[in-house]
């Protein structure tokens, strides 16, 4: 087991502690005599291999930090490997290096983790699940000939997993490194995309990828702890960061559609954006820099406004989830106006992760492939390469996003993924100081934070947002394609919750909410939440029917409780989707949903996800909506 003798210290310390005065001087002898290996020792005993890089950490002081307790998890370089990188800048010696560069190497190959290290048997294509110390993260990935694991692409782990008492190493034969281009100059550095590129150009939406740092945020909080939630510290966000993330056809792709220079390209984006825009169609075809131009939507709509990496548990996640029944999926506002696509993945989709895929017996459209292993980190950003040119079609409006909608409520605010809070593998819960996102309105000053996934908690995906006290304030609703829809607000009553009052563009919907209503005891019939055990598949439909009626809905029948695929959601009657209104709802117009408070007792809420169903499905004469 990882760290016994870690814990037999522990142990040995606290009896120590129980058995002598509090005042009597503690006797050195009684300690637990350490003999094992901290990574300061494995790399300092062995000098011929790594004297460079335990140069470099001893002059950034990481050094003394991987000689303490921790979880560490350190990519170390040999001195073949720091021969290289030194010869690429014209040194000789690593004594030349600035401390800056020292810091920079150091940081680099250094994760921390406050739960535990990263074994090659805990990677996966993509990236590891919690930042460098430079805050960056690190990719991996894996040769399926070889099985050679290869960290941000071209470093290769050349002996791995060498476990040590304060966490492990991988010797690699390449300094990591992390491109400091921004995502636009990184993107110019590909030959294989410079058709996208020159488009990029042409519309000047490089413009638009240029923001990193918001330098005058200051965090609320020293250490980021404030608020106790479930046994956890709550953490402030310490920096405000921006980020975005691209999904881009390579030149092949589009030569497989006989698109071969920017002429072609702009003929082709102008059929796809004058059939789905069709009241802008011959506007603004003069003027490649206009929002409403098709290059412009064409290029656009490429980009997320988020840095968000495309590996399971980030960009999608199967927690909570039946992946060997389902695919996973999550929607995404485009930083086009006024579009959102969808991504998924799972048995149904081959474990490929598509963007703007539908395949059922309704409609086949089969979307993008994006290439996890194909992606380039920069320094406000990342891209991908995908299979499929990626456009906002009216096979996506009409079909791909005619269906109900689920929306992660932590995915309406891009800058939670930005900065590491969404999904975070830290375990972290997160309070959103009032404007750090910008999606959301807080209307006075609240608490409200972002709870981060839990297996076996009682929501999807596993994560929520949390508020206390007054709160009150609003998330903008994405922006689905124009129709009617049944919004949604997906919940899960407890006892310790209060009453709230929402609001769809600041009028309200209906009576308050009792968030304890069929916390537990007896359904409340004025919901109208029902057992299936013994029911006919009929009576099943009718019932349903009735408590949709009432305004509410039970979970999905794809979201399990925890691990246990058996445990469906359906059979708990404290998960709850409830209808809050019904309204017609235009992309070319902001739609924010809204809660606030209504007594002063001060007890919590929650938020899990929003759903929006266009009336094509839950109002269809011929498909009736499914219950997934």
């Amino acid at each position: 087991m990882r760290r016994s003798k870690y814990i037999v210290m522990i142990c040995s310390l606290f009896a120590l502690m129980l058995t002598t005065s509090c005042v009597e001087e503690l006797k050195t002898e009684n300690f637990y005599t350490f003999t094992g290996e901290m990574i300061t020792d494995y790399l300092e005993n062995r000098e011929e291999r790594f004297s460079d890089f335990t140069y470099v950490l001893g002059r950034s002081g990481v050094k003394e930090l991987l000689d303490a307790y921790g979880n560490y998890t350190c990519f170390a370089p040999t001195n073949e490997a720091f021969a290289l990188y030194l010869a690429e800048r014209g040194k000789s010696s690593v004594e030349e290096l600035t401390d800056e560069e020292c810091d920079t190497i150091s940081y680099g190959h250094v994760i921390k983790s406050e739960l535990d290290y990263f074994l090659t048997t805990d990677m996966d294509n993509g990236v590891l699940g919690t930042a460098n110390m430079n805050d960056r993260y690190i990719q991996v990935y894996i040769d399926s000939l070889t099985g050679d694991f290869y960290i941000n692409r071209d470093s290769k782990i050349i002996v791995k997993d060498e476990e040590l008492e304060n966490g492990v190493v991988h010797v690699v034969d390449h300094v990591l490194m992390h491109s400091i281009a921004g995502l636009p100059d990184l993107m110019m550095e590909n030959p294989d995309i410079s058709l996208f590129c020159e488009a990029m150009l042409l519309t000047h939406f490089q413009d638009s990828l240029q923001l990193y740092m918001d330098d005058a945020y200051v965090a609320p909080g020293e250490n980021g702890v404030r608020y106790d939630r479930h046994g956890w510290d709550t953490w402030y966000p310490q920096k405000r960061r921006f980020g975005y993330t691209g999904f881009i056809e390579t030149n092949d792709v589009y030569e497989k559609l006989g698109i071969h220079n920017i002429d072609d390209l702009m003929a082709y984006a102008k059929r796809i954006y004058d059939a789905t825009f069709p009241k802008d169609a011959g506007l603004y075809d003069d003027d490649p820099t206009h929002p409403k131009n098709p290059l412009n939507r064409f290029v656009a709509y490429h980009f997320l406004d988020r840095k968000i990496y495309a590996s399971e548990g980030q960009l999608y996640t199967f927690m909570h989830y039946p992946e060997g029944s389902y695919d996973a999926f999550d929607f995404y506002e485009t930083m086009c106006k006024g579009t959102i696509l969808k991504v998924q993945c799972g048995r149904r989709s081959e474990w490929k992760l598509y963007l703007n895929r539908r395949w059922d017996t309704q409609y086949q459209v089969r979307g993008s492939v994006i290439d996890k292993t194909a992606s380039f980190d920069g320094n406000n950003g990342v891209y991908y390469t995908i299979d499929n040119p990626l456009v906002y079609s009216t096979d996506v409006t009409m079909k791909v996003l005619n269906d109900r909608m689920r929306f992660d409520a932590a995915t309406l605010l891009p800058e939670l993924a930005t900065n590491g809070i969404f999904r975070n593998k830290e375990e972290k819960c997160y309070q959103i100081p009032k404007g750090y996102v910008k999606n959301m309105i807080m209307y006075q000053e609240a608490v409200v934070w972002y709870s981060h996934p839990v297996w076996g908690f009682w929501c999807w995906y596993g994560d929520e947002i949390i508020a206390m006290g007054q709160y009150d304030f609003a998330i903008k609703l994405p922006p689905v394609p124009e129709g009617t829809y049944e919004i949604r607000y997906g919940y899960v009553p407890m006892v310790q919750r209060g009453v709230t009052q929402v609001y769809v563009d600041n009028i309200p919907c209906g009576i308050p909410i009792d968030l304890t209503m069929n916390a537990e005891g007896t359904p409340n019939p004025k919901i109208g939440w029902f057992s299936e055990d013994g029911l006919s598949a009929e009576e099943i439909v009718r019932n349903d029917k009735a408590m949709h009626n009432r305004g509410y809905m039970r979970a999905p029948d794809t979201q399990t409780m925890g691990t246990n695929e058996s445990d469906m959601a359906p059979t708990h009657q404290n998960l709850l989707r409830r209808i809050v209104a019904t309204q017609y709802l235009q992309n070319t117009e902001d739609h924010y949903i809204r809660f606030r408070a209504v007594d002063e007792s001060g007890e919590e809420f929650m938020l899990d996800y929003i759903e929006l169903c266009p009336k094509s499905v839950y109002d269809s004469p011929i498909v009736p909506e499914d219950r997934h």
